[in-house]
C-alpha cells in the first residue's frame, strides 16, 4: 500500500494499516527531521512547502508560498497541537445555516457523529490528548490525560470567565508538557514532547512494523485506467521513478491533493482522476477569525503553559453558528503589536497619508518604522505586557466556485480562488461583538483590523458523500468510481466545523483504514 503524505491523515492510516501487517510505503515531498533513528534526517529548521499559489479573492489578489508544512509529519510539525472534537451538530450543517441558500452546505455527512465516536477516543488515546472536558460539548465525553497546572495569569482568567458566566475548560491539546516546554510552534519538536503526525505515527510505523519511507520525493501524477490505480509517478532527485501498489492513499493536502488528481488526465479521466463529478478542487474552505489579546487587567505571572484555555459559549450565537475561541499557545510579545500597528495603518491609509502627505515618501516610510517600535513598545508596557494571545476559529462554508486547481504554467504551483462572502462577513462582526459583550471588563486588542481567512485550515476540496454526482469520494472515503482510491487528508471534509480540524482528520483516517482492512 503506497501512501502519499505523512501529515495527520496519511500518518494516522499508514500506522493502522502497517500495524495489521500490510506493507505500507510513505511517499513525502519533504525531509524527516526528527527522527534520530532514521539516517540522514535533516536539520529541524527544515520546513515550509516551496509550492507558491496565486491567489485571487474578492479583497485582493496575493502570492505566497502554502502555509503547510513539508516535512515528516506535514503541517502537525508546526501546528500548536489543538485536538478537539467537531460538535454532534457539525455533522448536519444545513441545520446550522437554514437561510444560506448558495453554499453547497449538504443535509448531512454521510457518516454520523455516533459512527465516528469510536474513532475519536482511539485518536485521543493514540496522541495522548490532555485537557478536560467541555461543559457545553453535547457529544460523548472525551478521553483526556490530565493537563499540567495553569499559570497565575490563565487562572486569573479562568476565574473571571466563570464569574462572567462563561464555561471555560482546558483546551484538547496532543502535547506532554515536558519541563520547559514551549509548544514548538515554529518547527518541529524535537522531543518528542508534542504529538505530531511524525513522532506519534509515521516513526512507530517505520521502526516498529517495517513500513518504509521515500523522503523529498514528489509524487506529479497518478496513472489509471478506468476503474483502478497502476502506478504514482514521482520525482526522486533528478530522476523520474514509477511505484506501484495494490492501494493508494493519498493524503497530500487539501490544497495538492486535488492538484495531483487534476493533474493526472488520461483518456479515461479527460477531467482529472476521480473527477466525473467535477467537483475536484472545488468546495475549497478554510476557516476565519481574529488574533485577540486579552489582558488579565493586573500584574501577574504568566510562566507557565501557553496552549490552556477554550470555550465554547460562542459556538452557536443569537441562532447563528459560529465557532470557537481559545488560546494560540504563544504569549503577546512586542512584535505581535508592531505588526498589529503595521496591519491599522495599511487599513486606516487615509488619515496616515493626510497626516504626512506634505513630506518625502522616504520620510514617511522612515517615521512610520520609528512610530510603530516606539508605539508598539509603549503600546505593550502600559497596556498587554501580561497579555495572552487567544483566537476566535469561525466556521466558512463551502461554495462551488471557491476552488484550487493547478497553474498551467508551473509543474507544482497551484491557483487558488475565495471569495470572503457577505455571510461569513456578518458572522465574524457578530463573534467580535458578542466577545465585547461578555468580555467587556477585560483589556481586548483585535490584532486583525482586517479580513483574515486562516490558510492553514484548509478543506474541502474532494468532498465525500453518497451521491457520486455531488461527491468525490465515498462514505469510505474512496473515489467514486475507481476501486483502490482513497483520500484521508482534509480534502474529504462536505464542511468546516467551527473548531481545530486535526483530531476529526485522525478520526476519519482511522475509520477509513478499517474500511481499507476489511476490504482489501
Amino acid at each position: 500500500m503506497i501512501v502519499v503524505g505523512t501529515g495527520m491523515g496519511g500518518a494516522s492510516a499508514g500506522l493502522a494499516l502497517a500495524r495489521a501487517g500490510r506493507k505500507v510505503l510513505f511517499v513525502e515531498r519533504g525531509p524527516i527531521v526528527h527522527s534520530p533513528a532514521y539516517e540522514g534526517a535533516k536539520p529541524a529548521d527544515a520546513g515550509w512547502c516551496p509550492v507558491r499559489a496565486h491567489a485571487y479573492a474578492n479583497f485582493g489578489e496575493q502570492r505566497f508560498k502554502l502555509p503547510i508544512g513539508c516535512v515528516a509529519g506535514g503541517s502537525s510539525a508546526f501546528y500548536a497541537a489543538g485536538l478537539e472534537r467537531f460538535s454532534p451538530e457539525d455533522f448536519e450543517p444545513r441545520r446550522n445555516f437554514p437561510n444560506v441558500t448558495d453554499s453547497t452546505l449538504p443535509e448531512r455527512w454521510p457518516v454520523s457523529y455516533a459512527e465516528l465516536e469510536p474513532y475519536y477516543e482511539r485518536a485521543e488515546e493514540l496522541f495522548r490528548v490532555r485537557g478536560t472536558q467541555d461543559p457545553l460539548y453535547t457529544g460523548g465525553p472525551s478521553r483526556l490525560h490530565a493537563p499540567p497546572g495553569l499559570s497565575e495569569r490563565d487562572q486569573h482568567l479562568e476565574s473571571s470567565f466563570k464569574a462572567l458566566g462563561l464555561h471555560p475548560y482546558r483546551s484538547h491539546v496532543g502535547c506532554e508538557f515536558l519541563e520547559g516546554c514551549d509548544g514548538c510552534l515554529t518547527g518541529p519538536c524535537m522531543r518528542n514532547c508534542k504529538r505530531d503526525a511524525a513522532s506519534t505515527c509515521l516513526t512507530p510505523a517505520l521502526e516498529r512494523h517495517d513500513a518504509k519511507l521515500l523522503p523529498e520525493c514528489v509524487a506529479v501524477r497518478i496513472e489509471a485506467g478506468p476503474d483502478r490505480v497502476q502506478s504514482v509517478v514521482c520525482r526522486l532527485g533528478a530522476s523520474e521513478i514509477r511505484l506501484q501498489a495494490r492501494t493508494f492513499v493519498l493524503a497530500a493536502g487539501a490544497f495538492l491533493t486535488p492538484a495531483l488528481l487534476l493533474r493526472s488526465t488520461n483518456d479515461d479521466w479527460p477531467q482529472g482522476l476521480a473527477n466525473r463529478s467535477g467537483l475536484v478542487g472545488r468546495n475549497l474552505m478554510f476557516h476565519a477569525g481574529d488574533f485577540l489579546a486579552i489582558s488579565p487587567g493586573t500584574r501577574v505571572d504568566r510562566r507557565g503553559p501557553k496552549k490552556t484555555l477554550a470555550l465554547n459559549d460562542f459556538y452557536f450565537t443569537e441562532g447563528r453558528k459560529l465557532g470557537t475561541f481559545q488560546t494560540i499557545g504563544a504569549d503577546l510579545e512586542v512584535g505581535h503589536i508592531i505588526q498589529y500597528l503595521r496591519n491599522t495603518s495599511e487599513s486606516r491609509g487615509a488619515w496616515w497619508r493626510w497626516l504626512f502627505s506634505p513630506t518625502p515618501v522616504w520620510w514617511r516610510k522612515s517615521w512610520n518604522l520609528v512610530m510603530r517600535a516606539v508605539g508598539g513598545t509603549l503600546f505593550y508596557l502600559l497596556r498587554l505586557r501580561d497579555a495572552g494571545l487567544w483566537v476566535s476559529i469561525i466556521e466558512d462554508l463551502p461554495y462551488f466556485e471557491n476552488r484550487v486547481w493547478p497553474d498551467p504554467d508551473s509543474a507544482d504551483d497551484i491557483i487558488i480562488k475565495h471569495d470572503y462572502s457577505n455571510e461569513l462577513q456578518e458572522r465574524v462582526k457578530l463573534f467580535r461583538t458578542a466577545l465585547r459583550a461578555r468580555l467587556g471588563r477585560h483589556r481586548i486588542v483585535n490584532l486583525t483590523p482586517v479580513r483574515k481567512i486562516d490558510h492553514a485550515h484548509v478543506c474541502g476540496t474532494c468532498r465525500f458523500g453518497d451521491d457520486p454526482e455531488s461527491s468525490v469520494l465515498d462514505r469510505n472515503n474512496r473515489a467514486h468510481g475507481i476501486e483502490n482510491l482513497y483520500v484521508v487528508d482534509a480534502s474529504f471534509f462536505p464542511s468546516s466545523g467551527g473548531t481545530n480540524p486535526s483530531l476529526t482528520i485522525v478520526a476519519n483516517a482511522l475509520r477509513v483504514a478499517d474500511a481499507i482492512l476489511e476490504r482489501d
